[in-house]
């Protein structure tokens, strides 16, 4: 048995890189491609690009500026920072899931499961396809209300030095 051992910082930034990259190229994609291509709208695609573009950017520089996991109290940016990266971050990451569950036009799902010796495929109406992306959907606007809420928590609460001269009467 192994034991696990976190990324290092160099891996964490080419980890970063890497999904930006990816982004960037989903993001083209949707811009440049021929409109045959495609199975959805192309601000779709443009926004799944857009949540690897956030997300991987944000890992990049966050442990380029010297983030610790260790430390994460300490070495995380401020909440406005966060909010900034993680709010249009997340919109994009949820809007392909909005569009597949509750937008416009016919949808297509098939599902496949595999064991060893035996692999049942199984093609369905759009119904349930739909309730599993709505319900994808919705869980992301919880993570999305319920972090903006806790981020703006702390932007309102004192920060530590200044709650602790307070407390000490100073």
């Amino acid at each position: 048995m192994s034991a696990e051992r976190p990324l290092s910082r160099r891996g964490s930034i080419l980890v970063g890189i890497v999904c930006a990259a990816v982004g960037v190229a989903i993001v083209l994609v949707a811009f440049f491609a021929s409109p045959e291509k495609f199975q959805a709208p192309r601000w779709v695609v443009g926004c799944a690009g857009g949540a690897f573009l956030f997300f991987g950017g944000y890992t990049a520089a966050l442990y380029a500026l010297g983030y610790d996991p260790q430390r994460s109290e300490q070495t995380l940016p401020s909440p406005l920072v966060q909010l900034a990266v993680f709010v249009p971050g997340m919109l994009c990451l949820a809007a392909p899931f909005h569009w597949v569950a509750f937008g416009p036009g016919p949808r297509q799902f098939s599902t496949t499961a595999s064991i060893p010796f035996l692999t049942v495929h199984k093609t369905g109406g759009s119904m349930g396809g739909r309730i599993a992306f709505g319900i994808g959907a919705l869980l992301m606007d919880a993570i999305l209300i319920g972090s903006v809420v806790r981020l703006v928590r702390q932007m309102r609460q004192p920060s530590g030095d200044a709650a602790l001269e307070r407390l000490d009467g100073s």
